[in-house]
């Protein structure tokens, strides 16, 4: 036994246990009809017992008066009356029996065990916004039904608040209370009674109550009474004397107008503050006339609410449905307007690539006329005469071998101009040459020429004509030309320093050059040439003994139909010549409309190129799509050609020989068009559709804003012409109204 340990009590646990020792464990007396089981509380005016009912088995609270000396009987019976006036209903504290005849006084109420609201809020401090709302509203109920029989409270508090098993609000504690026709003070609790309620000659009014009700809803909401502080408080409690203590409650509730500290609280919205403000107006004027008001009020505020996100989506409903459309419509336009753009191109590729052949085709039938012209020419008495005189010439003949040998090459060529050596022939070829370009003029499909000139069987030049004025400097007559493919008939040009000796390779029929540009110009230009044959000419003067000379006529390749500039062409769609042959020189741009345009400006620039990079070249002659640069973009004054463009190439062929084969030439046809030409109507069709379809985005928001305003509008008279709240009191409620006026 000495090992055992008895447990030490706490201060605590000693002060209860305590407590329960002086509790009465013996009912004041034995109540008929019930049995009274344990001691609830004691108060001023006596004891509360826990008991059960006899019949029903229901739990009660049996309250007695043991002090009678203490007891307001006339308060007391205020109370009583008022909660039988009021015991059927729902939202009041119950009162089951009354023994007031009984030694000592009591009666039976139904037994509440959840406590008040004041406890529930001193425990948590404050509640939930929704949750104090619905509490508000129950508690605004019971007071109407209180007010319906013509009881006014006068003073609503969260102690005088109840809270039963479904913990709903049952109001208490009417002892207080007043009928509707009594004159008689009520006073309430500080800081939950309205101000003019502070006044011991004042008269019940309805709109007291109105105040408690907005006090106990700002309590739950921010956890205090309105102006409750301490500074206020130390100023009523040294107030002096309870009329100055009153008077100086009145004053100060007065100058402060309502409270604002329920504004802060998250979740308290703007219907729900001005409830609270116009429940705790200092001026009751400004109050809700009555409770019916009230919750009135307090439902369409939750009406408002549970409407919200209905009209919420009425308005934003259709406004996400339109962006959805009006998204999903842009990216249909923008893919439809692509796929359009793709076919556009396909079909513009087609027809370029058609445009491409018809004008190769063109061009190779002027390439027939050259060689008919320059075959005709070869095969002229006229000229065979001429050349034989200019051939046989003694003085001409040595100045030729002097030059073919590269024996003081510019000595001789300055003799034979200076002494007009073989100067009919030049007369002559001049004057064909005019012949042809007259007739150009106005014979469309007439070849226009350049230049005509002859050689000798070594490659010099014997007679030279020039469509254009030219000086002794850029005269070519003199000079030796047997490295150029119109003499050699190979498809490049020899080095240019290549003695003329060893070249054994001549032409031997009509021949199409490759391009060259011309020394005098830089003018990019081609020759058709032809071998002419002299009969009855001295052997000695041909180093072959079927071709005395080579008869050669140049063009520009700006001379060609095809590709002649107008002053009115546009430059939406341009055919271009390009050199095809392989080697460096692969995509060079023969003939361009900048060419024409700017001749002046882009003679003597013979080492400027414009060339088609050689893996465009290939994708465009494999028939690809792609996006097509103009390098001539890059010259000066090459603007125009800036940009993307859809080109296709054809090639072109050569003439048929007389044993009826064709060649293939070293030159393309390029067509190109201008992109933005294409998808201009596209982008055109696709803004409109766009622009229609914002048009129509725009009238349905118009429409639904319409809607949605009529419908408010609607929502708003419907309110409007509802039967004020007046009209609807109970009789007695009616007659509150009228003593208080």
């Amino acid at each position: 036994m000495a090992d055992d340990y008895t447990e030490q009590q706490s201060t605590g646990e000693q002060q209860d246990a305590l407590k329960l020792s002086l509790q009465t464990t013996t009912p004041p007396a034995e109540v008929p009809g019930y049995r009274i089981e344990r001691f609830l509380g004691a108060g001023a005016f006596g004891q509360v017992w826990v008991a059960r009912d006899l019949n029903t088995g229901r739990p009660v609270a049996i309250k007695f008066y043991l002090h009678r000396g203490g007891v307001n009987w006339s308060l007391l019976s205020r109370e009583v009356k008022n909660l039988v006036a009021l015991s059927a209903d729902s939202y009041i504290v119950q009162v089951l029996e009354v023994g007031w005849d009984s030694e000592p006084p009591y009666y039976v109420m139904e037994l509440i065990e959840n406590g008040s609201l004041e406890d529930l809020l001193h425990k948590r401090g404050r509640l939930p916004v929704e949750r104090s709302v619905q509490l508000f509203r129950e508690i605004c109920i019971g007071m109407n039904h209180t007010h319906g029989k013509g009881i006014l409270h006068c003073d609503l508090k969260p102690a005088n608040v109840l809270l039963d098993e479904e913990l709903r609000p049952r109001l208490a504690d009417f002892g207080q209370s007043r009928l509707s026709h009594e004159q008689s003070p009520a006073l309430g609790t500080l800081f939950y009674m309205a101000p003019e309620q502070a006044d011991l000659d004042a008269s019940p009014d309805v709109r007291w109550d109105v105040y408690g009700l907005g006090a106990i809803l700002y309590r739950m909401l921010t956890g205090t009474a309105p102006h409750r502080e301490g500074t206020l408080l130390d100023q009523i409690d040294t107030a002096g004397s309870l009329n100055k203590r009153l008077e100086k409650y009145r004053d100060v509730i007065c100058q402060s107008g309502p409270p604002t500290g329920h504004e802060k609280v998250a979740g308290v919205d703007r219907r729900l503050a001005q409830i609270i403000q116009r429940c705790l107006d200092p001026e009751p004027e400004h109050r809700f006339a009555n409770v019916q008001q009230l919750v009135e009020a307090i439902d369409e505020r939750d009406a408002s609410r549970a409407r919200r996100p209905l009209i919420l989506l009425g308005l934003v409903g259709p406004l996400l449905l339109l962006t959805a459309m009006g998204l999903y419509a842009i990216r249909s336009i923008r893919e439809t307007g692509k796929q359009f753009t793709t076919a556009m191109r396909e079909e513009r590729s087609k027809t370029n690539l058609s445009v491409a052949g018809e004008k190769a085709r063109a061009l190779e039938i002027e390439l027939r006329s050259y060689f008919d012209l320059v075959s005709a020419e070869a095969s002229s008495p006229e000229l065979a005469e001429t050349l034989s005189d200019a051939l046989q010439q003694p003085r001409l003949k040595e100045l030729r071998a002097q030059i073919a040998a590269q024996q003081q090459p510019e000595a001789a060529r300055d003799e034979i101009l200076d002494q007009q050596l073989g100067q009919p022939l030049e007369d002559y070829l001049t004057e064909r040459l005019d012949h042809y370009n007259q007739l150009a003029e106005t014979h469309p499909g007439v070849p226009k020429l350049a230049t005509m000139f002859v050689t000798d069987s070594q490659g010099t030049m014997i007679g030279f004509a020039h469509s254009a004025p030219i000086t002794r400097r850029t005269n070519s007559r003199g000079r030796n030309y047997a490295f150029r493919t119109y003499f050699t008939g190979l498809k490049e040009d020899l080095p240019k320093g290549t003695p003329p000796a060893e070249i054994d390779q001549v032409i031997r029929q009509t021949h199409l050059s490759t391009a060259f540009q011309s020394t005098a110009t830089g003018v990019w230009k081609v020759a058709v040439s032809t071998p002419i044959r002299l009969p009855n000419l001295d052997d000695s003067s041909s180093r072959d003994d079927q071709i005395d000379g080579v008869l050669v006529a140049t063009t520009n390749f700006g001379d060609f139909e095809q590709f002649r500039v107008r002053e009115d062409d546009e430059y939406d769609v341009i055919g271009v010549l390009v050199d095809a042959r392989p080697g460096p020189l692969r995509g060079t741009i023969l003939q361009h409309p900048w060419m024409q345009n700017h001749q002046s400006q882009h003679q003597g620039h013979q080492d400027e190129r414009f060339q088609v990079g050689n893996a465009v070249l290939d994708e465009l002659l494999v028939g690809g799509d792609i996006n097509y640069h103009d390098p001539i973009a890059a010259a000066h004054g090459g603007q125009d050609f800036k940009g993307n463009w859809i080109a296709a190439v054809q090639p072109v062929q050569l003439p048929k020989s007389g044993d009826g084969s064709a060649g293939q030439t070293d030159w393309m046809v390029l067509v190109q068009f201008r992109l933005s030409k294409t998808i201009a109507r596209v982008e055109s069709l696709t803004n409109k559709l766009i622009v229609e379809g914002v048009i129509a985005a725009v009238a349905i928001l118009l429409v639904n804003g319409a809607m949605w305003y009529l419908v408010r509008k609607a929502n708003r008279a419907t309110t409007s012409e509802e039967p004020a709240s007046d009209s609807t009191l109970p009789v007695a409620m009616q007659e509150t109204v009228s003593v208080r006026g």
